[in-house]
């Protein structure tokens, strides 16, 4: 088993795993807001997140077939790089950097460096990642990361860890203003708008996977028995340019996942997949510059980044929790 890469500053915790350059766990005191849950813990998906549909795409008049990772959807899955070794390329005590060469393969080829930086602070982690096109050739490229975080450990009024929270427990806020619709192997099938002047009734209740109104996060609200494993789209922005999706815990703190100007999609994953001991123990929000599906159904430019030879991707992206003291543990650029 691969040892993970300890970041400490003041009360905050990380460990990060050279296994996909992945953020496998963040706490701030006892309070966990990363968490494992065998599946992606916080890797880094890349050169795409999500899906393709068939492993199959058209890019600059060639048509490219990716080896099926998920045959039970027939789909390429979260990219080349989740589930391999990442090398440290510089540490201290609250940050480290990661790289990866990712050489031509199957499907896929064309070269870059990858590289992922982490820096911890009291109550914020916050992340940058750059992909350098070393080919000869334009390419294709998406960033996605998947983290899994904890709906709260102890109800309103008490101190004592509650174990078996579920996200049921949480409210939720993503920002964006359209759903993207899939089919049964959760490959999109329409972008829809959310309509302005919808609100979820307070007795709304629907097992309809494809239920508009359940899928609506745009104000908070509590996630209750809504499954979630669906994109969104046209981000709402700060003036920063950052989009901020919202979990309010059972604890009533609340983490705040944000993704910088280079994002273009919010993914949402309550889990209800995984294993008994597991499902809806936790939500993956997931940041990602393109949505499911952005290669074969995407236009380019639009809808995924062209990265020309000797060009870059840079995107930020961070993780923190409110309530706690910000004691900054940077080190002074």
């Amino acid at each position: 088993m691969t040892a993970t890469i300890e970041l400490a500053c003041d009360e905050s915790a990380a460990a990060i795993s050279p296994i996909g350059a992945s953020l496998v766990r963040f706490s701030v005191g006892d309070r966990p807001v990363v968490v494992p849950m065998n599946a992606f813990d916080g890797a880094v998906l890349a050169p795409w997140p999500n899906r393709i549909d068939g492993g199959r795409y058209d890019f600059a008049g060639d048509s490219h077939r990716l080896p099926i990772t998920e045959p039970e959807r027939d789909a390429a899955l979260h990219g080349l790089v989740a589930d391999v070794p990442w090398s440290v390329v510089e540490r201290t005590e609250s940050t480290v950097s990661l790289e990866y060469t990712l050489e031509p393969t199957e499907g896929y080829p064309f070269a870059f460096d990858l590289q992922v930086d982490f820096e911890l602070a009291e109550a914020e982690l916050r992340m940058r990642a750059r992909a350098l096109n070393t080919g000869s050739a334009p390419a294709p490229f998406g960033f996605g990361f998947h983290p899994w975080l904890s709906p709260g450990t102890a109800p309103p009024g008490t101190t004592d860890p509650v174990d078996d929270a579920l996200v049921d427990e949480a409210q939720l806020v993503i920002p964006a203003a359209h759903w993207h619709e899939t089919d049964e192997r959760l490959i999109p099938t329409a972008v829809r708008p959310f309509d302005d002047g919808t609100t979820v009734p307070a007795d709304h209740a629907s097992d309809d996977s494809a239920c508009m109104v359940c899928k609506d996060f745009r104000a908070l609200r509590l996630i209750g028995g809504t499954v979630l494993d669906d994109a969104y789209g046209s981000p709402r922005r700060g003036d920063d340019g950052w989009s901020r999706a919202r979990l309010k815990g059972a604890d009533l703190r609340e983490v705040v996942v944000g993704m910088g100007p280079g994002f273009r999609t919010w993914q949402a994953c309550t889990g209800d997949g995984l294993d008994e001991d597991l499902a809806r123990r936790a939500i993956a929000i997931e940041p990602m510059t393109c949505p499911p599906n952005a290669f074969a159904a995407g236009e380019a430019g639009e809808d995924f980044d062209v990265v020309a030879p000797g060009d870059e991707l840079v995107v930020e992206w961070s993780i923190a929790l409110t309530g706690a003291d910000d004691t900054s543990c940077f080190l002074p650029k």
